[in-house]
């Protein structure tokens, strides 16, 4: 029994768990922990397609690029952090907070560098990410919190697909994975204000670079993963370089076929499909 407690009363020890009357019988107090909003016994059940709490994104410079955990994360989420680079050399340990955590590191043909770490969440991890961005001209840096995520299926090659594109104005989103997708775009323009995700494609976090200024841009946005594009996003400029990374949030199925309102291949019914 968790938390039993035991008495020696000079012969024998005896159970003196503390224990609760819930209106039918006498049970043993179950252990309770804070998760940062609520007090449980034991972690939520994950969920197929976790789902999208908060974020906090930045525009840095500097030898290291530090920002906070969105401030309503729980206990048990998934923080998905994501750090965007141009120019400089990739740091032997470019992710120094939260210690323990390997980042996957992509460095593309045209001098970006993407980092994407995804680690479950809990005080011990600490308030704030901290990445090593030394040589950087510009940086972007974001911290997206997804709940429902199965933390046992946490990955260190969240990238289940990298694109790079040059002088463009609209870039193709690779194949949804299973689970939860996550798109992160990366951009280096001048003159990008906005960018348009297709049907579908639910807009999460950006931060846009100053316009007038050589800089990189980040977009994220997620759908549920059926394992076909969603088609392309379309931004209201030419950028010199855009870069198109698909991210997977894991969750856990729970057995059943998933049908996605909308999507090309999972939301096309058969002739024996039945709907609950």
């Amino acid at each position: 029994m968790a938390n039993q407690l035991l008495v020696f009363d000079g012969k024998t020890w005896v159970d003196r768990t503390l224990q609760v009357f819930d209106g039918t019988t006498w049970r043993a107090v179950p252990p309770l922990y804070w998760d940062g909003a609520e007090w449980r016994s034991e972690a939520p059940s994950p969920r197929e397609f976790p789902s999208y709490s908060s974020s906090v994104s930045g525009i840095v410079s500097g030898d290291l690029a530090e920002l906070p955990v969105p401030a309503d994360v729980r206990t048990g989420d998934l923080m998905v952090s994501i750090c965007a680079q141009y120019g400089g050399q990739s740091p032997m340990a470019p992710l120094r907070s939260p210690a323990g955590v390997l980042p996957t590191v992509y460095t593309l043909r045209s001098g970006i560098r993407l980092l994407v770490a995804v680690w479950p969440w809990e005080p011990s991890r600490g308030p704030t990410t901290v990445w090593d961005t030394a040589g950087s001209t510009t940086t972007a840096v974001m911290n997206l919190a997804y709940r429902g995520g199965d933390t046992s299926a946490v990955s260190l090659t969240p990238v289940a697909g990298i694109t790079e594109h040059q002088r463009v104005n609209t870039v193709p989103l690779g194949s949804s994975q299973d689970f939860t997708t996550l798109y992160a775009v990366l951009t280096v323009s001048d003159s990008l204000t906005g960018a348009a995700w297709p049907d579908g494609v639910i807009p999460r976090a950006q931060r846009l670079g100053q316009f007038g200024t050589q800089q990189i841009s980040l977009l994220t946005a997620d759908t549920p993963g059926a394992g076909a594009s969603p088609g392309s996003l379309r931004m209201d400029t030419t950028v010199d370089t855009a870069a198109v990374a698909v991210i997977t949030v894991p969750g856990r199925s729970d057995g059943k076929p998933t049908w996605i309102l909308g999507d090309d291949r999972a939301s096309i019914l058969g002739s024996t499909t039945f709907l609950e």
